[in-house]
């Protein structure tokens, strides 16, 4: 292959979009959310995540919308913190609204905690690695499809 070929495909590839996980969660979760993020991104996703994509002066509210107009799905992180985050309820809406897939995390807490996810099917954190399959699955999909 060419140098000029090489140097396409490869820069075809860095400009390619990825398929982004949106992750909700109560700041009081923040170290389960990195490590969620972490284990999705080994899933082969990219993840928007709070810590990392706000920034200093941003206005919240726009950030947060950017990020769930860029993302193909959310994982929400549903503990007793987030149960009284009135950002993560703020996040489900903004998402269900989008008709995008919402997937409640159960952190210690029953199935009912969050109201806006009561029809969806749950997952307990302990069974994280079948979601994460799942995902992957997912993934491949979209980028077979070539999104």
């Amino acid at each position: 292959m060419t140098r000029t070929r090489e140097h396409r495909k490869r820069k075809k590839r860095a400009t390619r979009a990825s398929y982004i996980v949106f992750i909700s969660h109560s700041s009081s979760d923040s170290w389960i959310a990195d490590r969620v993020a972490e284990k999705v991104k080994l899933a082969g996703a990219e993840t928007w995540i709070d810590r990392r994509d706000l920034k200093a002066g941003d206005v919240i509210v726009e950030e947060i919308i950017k990020g769930i107009d860029a993302c193909h799905e959310a994982l929400v992180l549903v503990s007793p913190g987030s149960v009284k985050s009135q950002w993560v309820l703020y996040e489900i809406g903004a998402v269900s609204g989008q008709h995008k897939r919402v997937t409640p995390v159960l952190i210690h807490v029953r199935r009912e905690a969050i109201i806006p996810t009561k029809g969806v099917k749950a997952i307990d954190l302990n069974e994280f690695d079948q979601f994460l399959l799942q995902l992957q699955k997912r993934v491949e999909d979209w980028e077979r499809q070539g999104q």
